[in-house]
């Protein structure tokens, strides 16, 4: 009986020092701790489950938070988290599913920022956050797009029409550096070519949507560029950034402020020009921009921005040779390193179809086995977080 109370009193003691800790001290704790240990330490006491849902924590575990790898396939997204250090044998034995979930419709990953990802899909665009299991549609007013003159010789297919709309359309998703204000962006631009084959852009619209505020607001557009769909939005640094050519065919980065909401633009380092078809593709590696020449067969160099913004720091990182003996290589697709590990090795996506490791060290490739290629579509990495949608004020979310 003696013995009994003891424990009880113990036990007690216990809870009580750490329900009776500075409420920071907890979340710096608690912060650190893997995702399925902070779900656990919601069912520990009541000040618990309050503490783990304030802003105070989701900024703590958001800062601490290790990128993990989105997986989208035709019909689910899969969120896995990696191990990275020098001495793993195979990289496909340390992936761990974190979260998993099925899609209605084909979907792409059009930007990731803070845990959240922006889907689009032929009828409707999301903004998700994986881990929360929280999403809520974006509705686009179709009427905000202008009709413009029509240029000499514009395809009369479209409408006998003396006006037209843009009819390729960009995105971008990302969070200002200041503000925070999840944003995001669709640009319109049409290409038309007129007499004697010239090449000209001879409209472009910019629309924000700052999430919470169930609005779109129409921007300055920059210089009239035209985007390329086959290559990505990065976010970096508080900016998004596409790769498009003027109406030269001059290549170019194209640059927008999410806290200004302002257009620039820089140059690309010296790929091979090819046609506007076979333009590089944009990632990040390390932190850094870095833009993939992939215009040679089946050669691809990767170029890194060492200091953002600043053109003459385009350094050339990595020449990867990629044959058919490793790989069932077609010549001139898009490859996009995701991330380098410790061991040297190069986690790389092929043209939305394939995730592979490329040793710098062998020269080689492989594939990774525990992906579905067969109706795999893309891949992004994200940091995981548990940014509620309802406390960025957007309407209509639903858990899932």
């Amino acid at each position: 009986m003696h013995r009994q109370s003891n424990h009880t009193t113990t036990t007690k003691m216990k809870r009580d020092f750490f329900t009776n800790l500075p409420s920071e001290i907890t979340i710096n704790i608690l912060s650190r701790l893997p995702l399925g240990g902070i779900a656990m330490s919601k069912c520990v006491c009541k000040p618990w489950l309050h503490l783990l849902a304030t802003d105070d924590f989701i900024k703590s575990h958001l800062a601490k938070s290790t990128p993990a790898l989105a997986v989208l396939t035709s019909s689910s997204c899969t969120v896995f988290e990696f191990k990275d250090h020098q001495n793993l044998d195979r990289h496909d034995l340390y992936y761990n599913p974190l979260t998993k979930f099925d899609l209605p419709h084909a979907a792409e990953i059009q930007g990731s920022a803070n845990g959240l990802l922006f889907l689009s899909m032929s009828t409707a665009h999301y903004v998700c956050n994986p881990i929360t299991r929280q999403y809520a549609e974006l509705h686009y007013p179709r009427e905000i797009i202008r009709p413009y003159p029509k240029v000499v010789n514009y395809p009369e297919i479209l409408s006998e029409s003396l006006h037209s709309y843009p009819q390729s359309v960009t995105y971008g998703f990302g969070a200002s550096r200041i503000t925070g204000q999840h944003k995001v962006v669709q640009i319109y631009h049409d290409s038309v070519i007129v007499d004697g084959g010239r090449r000209t852009i001879p409209e472009s619209e910019c629309h924000v949507h700052t999430l919470g505020t169930g609005t779109w607001r129409r921007v300055k557009p920059g210089a009239l560029l035209e985007y390329s769909p086959r290559s990505s939005c990065v976010f970096l640094n508080g900016n998004l950034h596409w790769v498009a050519s003027d109406a030269d065919d001059r290549l170019w980065i194209s640059c927008f402020d999410l806290e200004t909401e302002h257009f620039s633009s820089f140059s690309t380092p010296p790929v091979h020009q090819g046609s506007f078809e076979l333009i590089p593709g944009l990632s990040t590696l390390g932190g850094h921009l870095c833009l993939c020449d992939h215009t040679r067969e089946v050669e691809t160099v990767i170029w890194v921005m060492k200091e953002y913004g600043v053109e003459e720091s385009w350094t050339r990182e990595y020449v990867i040779n990629l044959n058919e003996d490793d790989l069932d290589i077609e010549g001139f697709e898009l490859v996009y390193p995701i991330k380098v590990f410790q061991d040297a090795d190069i986690l790389m996506l092929r043209e939305s179809r394939q995730l592979f490791y490329y040793s710098t060290k062998t020269g080689t490739a492989k594939d990774i086995g525990i992906f579905d290629v067969d109706s795999f579509v893309t891949s992004i990495l994200l940091t995981p977080s548990f940014l509620s949608l309802k406390s960025l004020g957007m309407e209509n979310v639903v858990s899932f």
